[in-house]
């Protein structure tokens, strides 16, 4: 058997190419885009939330701090009718002749029709007003509350 060599020539050796092919990159980030585009409207999760009914307080405890929300929105500070802007003030110098920390509570009493925003304001202002604990009464209680349920015009 004769071996033959084979001859190579410098032309015919393929050096590697410094060029980047992203065509295949690009493919698969649209492939990833169309996914996310149609799965992230599919993840979106309610919560359903249902609020007390009709569980405003009408006697309040001695000491006790009670803010109550009938469905119109009006906000209450131990049965008496206050302005929203005078809220915080308020019940900042009401917390603030409390002794300590621990007697600076504030429970919540809200109608079931009131709004969202409205419980979410009457909360955060009882923080900015220096609240260290907040409490919301769930269950009607055997006393029913007495504020009118007429609609103002």
């Amino acid at each position: 058997m004769q071996s033959k060599k084979v001859h190579i020539s410098p032309a015919k050796l393929s050096r590697p190419s410094a060029n980047i092919n992203v065509v295949p990159l690009v493919d698969v980030v649209l492939v990833l885009l169309i996914l996310f585009m149609v799965l992230t409207p599919l993840l979106e999760k309610n919560i359903a939330i249902q609020m007390p009914e009709d569980s405003l307080v009408e006697e309040v405890p001695e000491g006790q701090l009670l803010v109550s929300l009938d469905k119109m929105g009006n906000v209450y500070l131990n049965q008496e009718a206050i302005a929203g802007s005078d809220y915080v003030h308020k019940l900042r110098k009401m917390l603030a002749a409390k002794s300590s920390r621990a007697e600076r509570v504030v429970f919540f009493s809200v109608d079931g029709q009131a709004g969202y925003d409205k419980v979410i304001f009457a909360l955060d202002g009882a923080r900015q007003a220096g609240a260290s604990s907040l409490g919301l009464l769930t269950a009607p209680m055997d006393n029913a509350p007495a504020f009118s349920t007429q609609v103002q015009e």
